[in-house]
């Protein structure tokens, strides 16, 4: 899809009403969460994080939108596609302060580059007791990226065309010993799931102004 065309889509989508628990819910069940949500020990009130849902032409023109694939760790999101971003900082002026400051530490894009467009709706991460914010941003130009080799195994840039444009696929996913029927978006043969792929359905939603999926 041409860049200006999204940014076409962007800019009529700009004060729509956000779908929220309706769009997050077609990726993972509300049965599904309220399951996870008693497994979960929680400690402390959730922890602030913020990420980027970033889209950007690249070299011939074509609207792309970045991800990151995490390093193996001993964590709960070890090894899993996400958007950039990350927790709040105490010297962080707000979360969209962090959102920029984690995608230029994560993928090495400054944030005079990026132009945050909106807030999506929150998400909580229940396994990490995470509640993040997410913003739709754009830049308006090809980018070179630097990632973190200390947090990123790799950076993925994938067509917005296809994000918008394929059906959903069914997969099976355990949390805490059980195992869920889940969807998941399959782009580039990347699968997508959980809290980014409920992020991102928002984003496809929102761009497409129709009933996903129904």
């Amino acid at each position: 899809m041409n860049f200006e065309r999204i940014l076409h889509f962007i800019d009529q989508s700009r004060h729509n009403v956000l779908p929220g628990n309706k769009a997050h819910r077609i990726m993972m069940a509300l049965e599904v969460r309220k399951q996870i949500f008693k497994d979960v020990a929680y400690e402390g009130a959730p922890r602030n994080s913020a990420i980027l849902a970033l889209i950007y032409p690249d070299q011939a023109q074509q609207a792309r939108m970045v991800f990151i694939l995490r390093k193996t760790y001993n964590g709960h999101h070890s090894g899993q596609i996400s958007f950039p971003g990350g927790k709040q900082e105490v010297f962080d002026s707000d979360l969209i302060a962090t959102a920029l400051r984690e995608t230029e530490e994560e993928i090495g894009i400054h944030q005079e580059l990026i132009h945050i467009v909106r807030n999506l709706s929150p998400v909580f991460i229940p396994i990490s007791n995470f509640k993040v914010q997410p913003y739709l941003a754009v830049a308006n130009q090809p980018l070179n990226f630097i990632k973190d080799p200390t947090e990123v195994e790799q950076i993925l840039s994938l067509d917005v065309e296809q994000i918008l444009y394929n059906d959903l696929i069914d997969i099976r996913h355990t949390y805490f010993g059980k195992t869920y029927n889940l969807k998941a978006f399959k782009i580039e043969n990347i699968k997508i799931w959980g809290a980014t792929a409920m992020i991102l359905s928002e984003i496809v939603c929102l761009l497409r102004g129709d009933k996903l999926y129904d």
